[in-house]
């Protein structure tokens, strides 16, 4: 990884995604860069100014100096972090986010899961949302209770596809520096025919294209796939679950109809990270 944005609405769980992103960025050697996307400033915000290019220029200058103030609480000028602070203007934050990944290019965006308070609650968990949906490279997403950044163990929730190899591939090389054991697991209900036979054909598959011994598979049987990660994630000690965000549907596709990607971000106590299916078949 060379380069990681990370994105922050200056909340208290932006703050604890921080510690992630700064804990990669080490790790990787890579480049940080902060973020911080600010609706149109408006007389309410900037009572001593009615000027709307001032209050625009202020809301810029602010936002910039709030992210260099939490990246100095952080860090230490010894540390020689190569960091910049990017301001951008939009009423739509996800919009905002993904358009400044398009322009920046990271290999991987680092956001918190809820905003600074219950009414924003709903906006930012939109966010994230669309992050997972829109995004052309992996997110991070790290929910308010998440204290611990330690990834030993990791959950790949998998739907014994073909199109799951990049996505591992990519996983790999993200945790590298973590060196952790890496779980490719599959939610099977009782009712779903071969699912052995399948697992047998996907663990030979990705023998065969990649490489590493700290890979292991696991089958699941469950009726409810929401409920079964959860609780396989609190069973075995799981500090990190990744998914790849797909929109077919059917059978072999099953794990993650009706949004499952999406909604476990929001149902899991551990760190989530996501892949777009879409930028997978670029790359």
């Amino acid at each position: 990884m060379k380069k990681l944005l990370f994105a922050t609405d200056f909340s208290e769980n932006a703050e604890k995604a921080f510690g992630y992103a700064l804990k990669l960025v080490r790790m990787h050697g890579a480049d940080l860069i902060m973020l911080h996307v600010f609706g149109v400033p408006t007389a309410w915000d900037y009572p001593h100014t009615e000027d709307a290019l001032e209050m625009e220029r202020e809301a810029f200058e602010m936002s910039k100096k709030q992210m260099k103030a939490l990246f100095d609480r952080y860090v230490k000028e010894a540390d020689n972090l190569n960091v910049s602070f990017v301001a951008a203007e939009n009423n739509a934050v996800g919009k905002g986010i993904v358009a400044a990944i398009k322009e920046l290019n990271p290999d991987l965006v680092v956001v918190g899961t809820k905003g600074a308070s219950k009414a924003r609650e709903i906006i930012v968990g939109s966010t994230a949302k669309s992050l997972i949906r829109l995004s052309p490279c992996p997110v991070l997403s790290v929910p308010e209770n998440t204290d611990l950044i330690n990834v030993k163990k990791i959950l790949y929730a998998t739907d014994f596809l073909e199109d799951d190899i990049p996505a591992i591939r990519q996983l790999m090389a993200l945790v590298q520096p973590f060196d952790p054991e890496i779980i490719l697991a599959h939610v099977s209900t009782h009712t779903s025919y071969h699912s052995d036979e399948r697992m047998q054909w996907f663990m030979e598959l990705v023998n065969e294209k990649i490489i590493g011994n700290r890979i292991k598979f696991d089958l699941l049987l469950s009726d409810d796939i929401l409920d079964s990660l959860n609780l396989y994630i609190k069973q075995n000690d799981i500090d990190l679950l990744a998914m790849v965000e797909k929109e077919r549907s059917g059978v072999a596709d099953r794990l993650f109809h009706n949004d499952h990607v999406k909604q476990m971000e929001f149902h899991t106590s551990v760190p989530l990270l996501s892949f777009n299916e879409h930028f997978l078949r670029v790359f």
